[in-house]
């Protein structure tokens, strides 16, 4: 028997050829792209910053210690003569109608009394002011003859008097008065504006106050003694994390340090320098600056980076770079004890570029300016929330046909929308004796049109993801949820004498991360990704033994991808997250 080869016409060999090429270039071009997005430098550089681990939740504000000196004396209300009271009318009262105090001060058809019993009608009244906020107000019966039943109650609303500071060093008085200025534009003194500026200055490093209010030189006021403890103007800190990317080098050792109070009260000189151990250099330096009493700050920083591809990148002699600077001011809108709203705005000058074997194969060079608001709330069912909203809308590489844009068709001058919330929930679930708290966070950005890779957002490891490599992928959309339970070890085991019990010192943890990235007008190879990772671990933190010692923190979590089937590109199941940070 004869075989014959079998004819296949040549346009369907063609066929085949152009469909095993676009599988092959498919197969390529999905495995490529997203290592690819994680080695761009400004992808790079942002998730450097967002990866920052967080060891311990924010501290709440410290209520401010107001101490108010009173020259009253206790009257006892059965002593002295009995006369007949038929209306008892109020003096020097602007704060309060008089019609609103005449409902504390009704006496009817009148009634006999005596001056402890009046004394006790002016204490309602003293108390009414305080309610509203006006602590410094004082109702008071003067000296006086008594005619046809009427009695005059003097009201003196507290205005501030003198301004006095104790027990500063190096920090010159004038300026400690200069931040309390604005306590003068309050024509009546209200415990609101004195929380709010004293909340103020125990934020400054290096500073911690206390007031002394008591009756002043001048009728009718209060003088303000403040009370200043300087402690050291600066911080120090060292951590070491595994959180980097493979390509970039996972290990990175950062330190930052803060020095206040330079040339004023307030200002702040910060460093933050970074290395991995494959190449990667990361350095920070920023100023704040004071500019009124108010709390108004501005802020200028430089932020320089740079790193070079390792492992089977490393034959193309990659890399890239990123330069920033920024100018940032920031005035706080309401500031208590519970709560803080704040305003923000900036402009940005931003370089990234990226180079192969020696030539630029990217370079993008942007200008924007942002606008944002903030703050934190706690509210009536044990929680404190966290928020941040922002705008950044940019004004150069607006030819999305540019041959360095550093993603096809992006554009540079393209409006960005951006928002964070974090709840830390406390919540004792095993045993009500055991403290725990939930840590919920939710983010997400969106884009008016098609962006270039710094303006990326990003998903995958710490920070967003946890369980898959380091912005496994972007887009020019996306979001990401968390949510985290931590329990206090259980266990009462002293560590060392004087020092805090285990229970206090270490947590047990479990999470879940989601996140999802969209992209505009997807090129060959893009798509939209949603990835879900679960995991658990422990953190340690042992507070100072006292103001000259470390606080020491560690952590270790394990992280896995979930749900989502995909697989990530570095092809592991899951993530051993290790960090320790020590603050000097």
């Amino acid at each position: 028997m004869i075989y014959r080869e079998k004819y296949i016409p040549v346009r369907h060999k063609i066929k085949k050829l152009l469909y095993f090429t676009g599988l092959t270039a498919g197969w390529l071009l999905a495995i490529v792209l997203p290592v690819w997005g994680q080695t761009d430098a400004g992808i790079i550089e942002k998730s450097l910053r967002q990866s920052r681990p967080e060891f311990q939740i924010p501290p709440e504000e410290v209520v401010p210690d107001i101490k108010i000196e009173d020259s009253r004396e206790l009257i006892d209300a059965g002593a002295g003569p009995t006369f007949f009271v038929r209306e008892i009318k109020v003096t020097g009262n602007t704060l309060i109608s008089t019609e609103e105090l005449a409902l504390i001060l009704d006496v009817g058809e009148g009634d006999n009394m005596t001056l402890g019993i009046l004394t006790l009608y002016a204490n309602e009244v003293t108390a009414a002011y305080a309610a509203k906020g006006y602590f410094l107000s004082r109702a008071f019966i003067p000296a006086q003859e008594v005619q046809n039943g009427i009695i005059l109650l003097q009201i003196v609303e507290g205005k501030l008097g003198n301004i006095e500071i104790k027990g500063n060093k190096k920090n010159p008085a004038e300026q400690f008065v200069q931040r309390m200025e604005s306590l003068r534009d309050e024509e009546i003194l209200n415990e609101s504006a004195l929380e709010r500026v004293l909340l103020e200055l125990n934020s400054l490093i290096g500073v911690q106050v206390r007031s002394v209010l008591r009756p002043g030189e001048l009728p009718g006021t209060t003088d303000l003694v403040l009370q200043v403890t300087e402690e050291r103007p600066y911080t120090v800190s060292l951590d070491v994390d595994n959180f980097g990317s493979r390509f970039t080098g996972p290990v990175r050792v950062g330190t930052s340090a803060t020095v206040g109070n330079l040339f004023k009260l307030g200002d702040q000189l910060s460093v933050r320098i970074v290395q991995s151990n494959l190449g990667q250099d990361y350095f920070q330096p920023s100023f704040l600056f004071p500019i009124n009493d108010r709390g108004t700050t501005l802020k200028a920083s430089f932020t320089h980076a740079e790193h070079d591809l390792g492992l089977n990148l490393a034959s193309l002699k990659a890399g890239g770079s990123s330069q920033i600077f920024s100018l940032e001011a920031n005035h706080p809108l309401r500031r208590s004890r519970t709560s803080q709203l704040f305003v923000k705005g900036g402009l940005e000058a931003r370089n990234y570029t990226n180079e192969q074997l020696g030539k630029n194969t990217s370079d993008d060079r942007l200008v924007n300016i942002y606008l944002g608001v903030g703050g934190n709330f706690s509210d009536p069912y044990k929680g404190r929330n966290f928020f941040n909203v922002q705008a950044k809308s940019g004004f150069t590489e607006g030819d999305n046909d540019e041959n360095l844009n550093s993603r096809t068709d992006g554009r540079g001058d393209v409006t960005v929308f951006s928002s964070s919330l974090v709840r830390y929930q406390n919540a004792s679930i095993l045993d009500k004796e055991v403290p725990g708290f939930f840590i919920m966070k939710a983010a997400g950005q969106f884009a008016l049109d098609r962006v270039l890779s710094p303006d990326q957002t990003s998903i995958g490891g710490f920070g967003t993801v946890r369980g898959f490599p380091l912005s496994e992928f972007s887009g020019d959309h996306g979001y990401t949820f968390s949510l985290e339970y931590n329990i206090s070890f259980p266990l009462k085991v002293p560590v060392y004498t004087g020092w805090p019990k285990k229970n206090v010192v270490a947590t047990l943890l479990g999470f879940i991360d989601h996140g999802k990235v969209f992209v505009e007008d997807s090129e060959p190879g893009e798509d939209h990704q949603a990835i879900t990772g679960a995991g658990f671990g422990f953190k340690i933190n042992m507070p100072a033994k006292d103001e000259n010692s470390l606080t020491t923190s560690f952590s270790l979590i394990w992280g896995v991808p979930v749900m989502s089937g995909v697989e990530p590109s570095d092809r592991s199941f899951g993530t051993l997250y290790l960090n320790g940070l020590i603050n000097f």
